[in-house]
């Protein structure tokens, strides 16, 4: 049985949904991915800054709440002043940090990279979920096969998709290291 790697990864930050206080409803709030500072009396605050996409209203996400400045890696403290771009994106896409701040992540934009199976044999596929752990499987699957919901439930059902660990392929949500079996069609 061949193994080959998929990895899935974000495109992009997903917005966060959360009330606005100036719409006054759930709002779309979108990644600035600047991160805003602040020191006070020996403590440091560091948020990364959201915008509302119908109103223009600006909302701080907390990523760092009075923490003295030695208990910050020197590194991850130079990332947060330089707003770097993928330690933006990492925050942007932490689902306990959203909810610690009163959110909850939007769509994420994703593509899988990795190889497609040959056809000839059973294929264990082996899917590094990373930061993106919690979509749906099924949604991962059929953006790298190229099929739709329904195709993908016949897959399943002709056991032509399955998870390695006996999972239920349509319903599982993704982790960060999954594996499924694919079997060639047989006539």
């Amino acid at each position: 049985m061949n193994t080959i790697v998929w990895r899935v990864e974000a495109t992009g930050a997903p917005v966060a949904l959360r009330p606005c206080g100036t719409c006054g409803a759930d709002a779309k709030f979108t990644s600035t991915g600047m991160f805003r500072m602040n020191a006070q009396k020996k403590r440091l605050d560091v948020w990364l800054v959201y915008r509302c996409a119908t109103c223009g209203n600006v909302w701080n996400s907390a990523v760092v709440s009075r923490m003295r400045p030695g208990g910050i890696d020197r590194e991850e403290l130079g990332r947060f002043t330089g707003n770097d771009p993928a330690t933006a994106l990492r925050c942007a896409l932490d689902v306990g940090l959203l909810r610690r701040n009163g959110a909850r992540r939007g769509k994420v934009a994703f593509a899988v990279e990795g190889d497609l199976p040959d056809g000839r044999e059973d294929c264990r596929v082996e899917i590094d979920g990373g930061g993106l752990a919690g979509l749906r499987l099924a949604e991962v699957l059929r953006a790298k096969l190229g099929v739709s919901r329904s195709g993908l439930a016949r897959l399943v059902e002709a056991g032509d998709v399955s998870a390695d660990d006996g999972a239920d392929v349509l319903a599982a949500k993704l982790r960060p290291h999954q594996a499924i079996i694919l079997r060639p069609r047989r006539s």
